[in-house]
């Protein structure tokens, strides 16, 4: 008798431990299911969209028999913060949101970007839900949701460098280079003997937002000496021999020119900083113009953007047939610029021409990309 009650006891135990378990599992579920959230943590949208930035925001309970409000704070990173007014404008009613009765989430709108031409980079706003009830904020599986950070992305091109030859000293007649007869490097501005001189100049110090640059030469098959048009003009001096120019400059009132150089002039411009691989888009913008004429096969141009690991591939690279394709009218440019030229470095442009009318005008040159 002893061990058939001794039997019932246990088996009496084991049920009530078995009942307990149930009572508690059943006791946890509904509060893990009653929660507010938005339904992710950070979106983005870019700085040109007219349209504004949405979020769904989730009101998750077993009673949904009436509208609900919920409400919301508007705070900003300590890192490259959003401004009101000037990055962006909230949303009408900003800071309450109205869960319809019957409905379990609803999509609303935050903000809209302000468009503007300033390259400063992708700016973030933070909205953050206010405690409601005894209801948890943030998704169970996502408890960060119960913020959401919007980075307005930036879609304006940074200048790192550029020059449209604007700053270098030019005259308002033609006058010409005297091109050397072998390799100089770098080839000096002729006003440093001769202060007087009208020639072109061929190497430029910056003194403003310009990049600077040297200039040097390397000769080819030189057939005879003569001076030719190497060096800054302006558009008095292109209107004035039409014949000789072909076309006026676009890009302001100066332009680069080199023609019948019987070799290789490059300029080497100053160095530019800034490039990294956090920048995108990165992009060399150019604007150039051949003369329209017979062009040899080694005839044209190229430019690198040299690194500390060396030239590398061209950016760009126009000779023979392309240059003819061509030649006649103003070519502006974008070529994207690889990953592995995204470093400190320097543009360097190499133009080659052998005959008076085969003409090169590099108009202005850039380096650009998004912060």
């Amino acid at each position: 008798m002893k061990n058939v009650k001794f039997i019932s006891l246990l088996v009496t135990l084991f049920v009530l431990m078995g009942s307990c378990k149930k009572d508690d599992d059943f006791n946890i579920l509904p509060s893990s299911f009653d929660y507010i959230s938005f339904d992710t943590a950070t979106t983005s949208i870019s700085e040109a969209s007219t349209e504004p930035a949405t979020i769904k925001v989730i009101y998750s309970s077993g009673d949904v028999s009436q509208d609900v409000t919920l409400s919301y704070t508007v705070s900003f990173p300590t890192e490259n913060p959003a401004q009101e007014g000037v990055d962006f404008s909230l949303a009408n009613g900003s800071g309450t949101v109205v869960v319809p009765a019957g409905q379990s989430e609803v999509e609303i709108p935050l903000l809209t970007p302000i468009n503007d031409d300033l390259s400063v980079g992708s700016r973030s706003v933070i909205f953050t839900l206010a405690p409601f009830g005894d209801f948890i904020l943030g998704k169970p599986d996502n408890r960060e949701a119960k913020s959401v950070t919007v980075t307005i992305l930036e879609d304006d091109l940074f200048e790192f460098g550029y020059t449209s030859f604007e700053e270098v000293p030019t005259f308002d007649t033609l006058t010409t280079y005297p091109r050397p007869a072998g390799s100089v490097d770098p080839l000096p501005n002729v006003q440093d003997s001769d202060p007087g001189s009208q020639a072109p100049y061929v190497s430029f110090v910056a003194t403003g937002n310009e990049l600077g640059f040297t200039a040097s030469f390397v000769a080819a098959s030189v057939s005879a000496i003569e001076n030719e048009r190497m060096g800054v003009y302006n558009n008095t001096v292109a209107s004035a021999n039409a014949s000789l120019f072909e076309t006026t400059f676009i890009d302001g009132d100066q332009a680069y020119v080199t023609s019948d150089l019987d070799g290789f002039l490059t300029l080497t411009f100053d160095e530019i900083t800034g490039l990294s691989p956090t920048v995108t888009d990165p992009v060399m913008d150019i604007k150039f113009f051949f003369r329209t004429t017979s062009w040899e096969t080694e005839d044209g141009f190229v430019v690198y953007f040299e690194t500390a690991d060396g030239l590398g591939e061209p950016l760009l690279s126009i000779f023979d047939d392309d240059v003819e394709d061509l030649e006649g009218s103003w070519q502006e440019m974008r070529i994207p610029i690889p990953e592995d030229r995204l470093a400190t470095g320097r543009l360097v442009l190499t133009m080659r021409n052998g005959a008076s009318s085969e003409t090169i005008i590099i108009d202005s040159i850039s380096i650009k990309g998004i912060l």
